[in-house]
């Protein structure tokens, strides 16, 4: 397969490729190269967070917090807040 180097640096991998390792849109890969080729590794993003960003969302949840009674919505709305960490 080939792929043309678009003006703005990108390339689009086929889906077909993708599928062969079990990526979906979202996913996050590594970048890095050998001196000849470009390597792409999947990672999973742990969603850990330091012990300071532990304090400083401890801040920013009195001034801007709110009560989930699911996980999901916990975990987005924290999302949403860790731009201000």
């Amino acid at each position: 397969m080939v792929r043309q180097l678009s003006q703005r640096n990108t390339i689009t991998i086929p889906s077909k490729v993708l599928e062969q390792i079990g990526s979906k849109p979202g996913d996050f890969f590594e970048i890095t190269n050998d001196g000849y080729r470009i390597i792409l590794i999947p990672k999973v993003v742990d969603d850990k967070f330091a012990e300071q960003e532990w304090e400083k969302l401890n801040l920013i949840a009195k001034e801007k917090g709110r009560v989930y009674k699911e996980a999901e919505g916990t975990r987005n709305h924290l999302k949403g807040l860790i731009n201000e960490v």
